[in-house]
């Protein structure tokens, strides 16, 4: 008897933890804020070191307002800068091949910055993710090596037993 309710205490203990986990914003953000409140809001989440919550908001940036082009390539730069710090090469690339896409595609008037900007980062991006791609072949190729080279010295022993 005294197990299941152990049982049970942790389980809900454990569940508590998951919904106060989940509560990702911050209480102070209002559901009716405009767009610039928006980015200014992500941004100072994104200072504060809290890029869970600045994505969050740039997320709904785009939900909201990502119909504006201007605003669809802050929100999308902002969103792949932060993958690009966590080295999420692959959630980031599309972001910025779909930013510059925008600019290649529009004639409307958008912020220049964010087309150079997203050029950097992907550049940047691209040298990363290469060289890392290089450095796990060259993980592989020893692991290669020395298995390898255990084979060789397994024929030799079985060579040198008949």
């Amino acid at each position: 008897m005294k197990i299941t309710k152990s049982i049970y205490l942790a389980i809900i203990f454990l569940l508590s933890l998951v919904f106060i986990s989940c509560n990702t914003l911050p209480k102070d953000i209002d559901e009716e804020v405009g767009p610039e409140d928006m980015i200014i809001k992500a941004q100072q989440y994104s200072d504060a070191g809290k890029t869970n919550a600045a994505e969050i908001m740039y997320n709904r940036l785009l939900d909201q307002y990502g119909s504006d082009t201007n605003y669809r390539v802050i929100a999308e730069f902002e969103i792949a800068h932060i993958k690009l710090k966590a080295h999420k090469y692959a959630e980031a690339k599309p972001l910025y091949e779909d930013i510059i896409n925008i600019y290649d595609s529009t004639y409307e008037s958008l912020p220049g910055k964010y087309l150079v900007l997203a050029k950097n980062d992907l550049a940047r991006l691209n040298d990363e993710y290469k060289y890392n791609g290089d450095k796990k072949k060259k993980k592989l190729s020893k692991k290669e090596k020395a298995k390898q080279q255990q084979q060789e010295e397994e024929e030799e022993n079985s060579a040198a037993f008949w």
